[in-house]
């Protein structure tokens, strides 16, 4: 069961990257909120829906999406802060479309309607495969920002604003029949992120 708790969220912020300032047509996205609808189990939401912490040990992938938007065209921006990566750093951060089943176990990019980052490696998820992806070291307290740009097909990952690469180049589109949603995946008791305002 997904739990929502409304406490006046913390105003947290982050600097948008600086190769992004001149980004045509880049939205930045601070309005986001998690959807307790569209979680799994053991997920629990504060701060108006801007904070997603993991509250039951089952030991099995459940993953959370943003209710209030989803899109099938533009480039979209936004920020995510590691609050607590467990652990063993059982995260991940990406998209999702509207075909999943939201309260279905498994790993977010591990099935064709997902794509992700995964926190404890560095690795990438995508097409119902894991690689390799970067070497970056994730520790508490960091930003990850994520760059989908549905006109070139990509998503892109930045680490406290330094530019990872992109992720994939070819994300599956049709502007008339998918959408895409920011989602996070959690394994383990404590996981915990929160959503980011990204300062222009």
């Amino acid at each position: 069961m997904c739990s929502t708790t409304d406490i006046e969220p913390h105003r947290d912020s982050f600097p948008l990257p600086h190769s992004l300032k001149f980004k045509h047509g880049l939205k930045i996205e601070n309005d986001l909120l998690f959807d307790v609808a569209n979680c799994g189990a053991g997920f629990s939401l504060t701060e108006h829906n801007t904070n997603a912490r993991k509250t039951s040990s089952n030991g099995v992938w459940y993953s959370c999406r943003i209710g209030n938007v989803g899109w099938s065209r533009g480039s979209h921006y936004w920020s995510i802060r590691i609050q607590d990566r467990g652990p063993g750093g059982h995260e991940l951060l990406g998209i999702i479309n509207g075909n999943a089943d939201m309260s279905a176990t498994g790993r977010l990019g591990d099935s064709t309607n997902g794509f992700s980052y995964y926190v404890v490696n560095g690795n990438k998820l995508g097409f119902g495969a894991e690689t390799g992806f970067t070497q970056a070291v994730i520790r508490n307290g960091d930003v990850i920002g994520i760059l989908l740009d549905l006109e070139e097909s990509t998503l892109t990952y930045f680490h406290n604003g330094h530019n990872l690469g992109s992720a994939f180049s070819k994300i599956p589109g049709h502007p008339d029949k998918i959408k895409y949603y920011p989602a996070i995946g959690f394994y383990e008791f404590g996981n915990s992120v929160r959503l980011v305002r990204t300062i222009v």
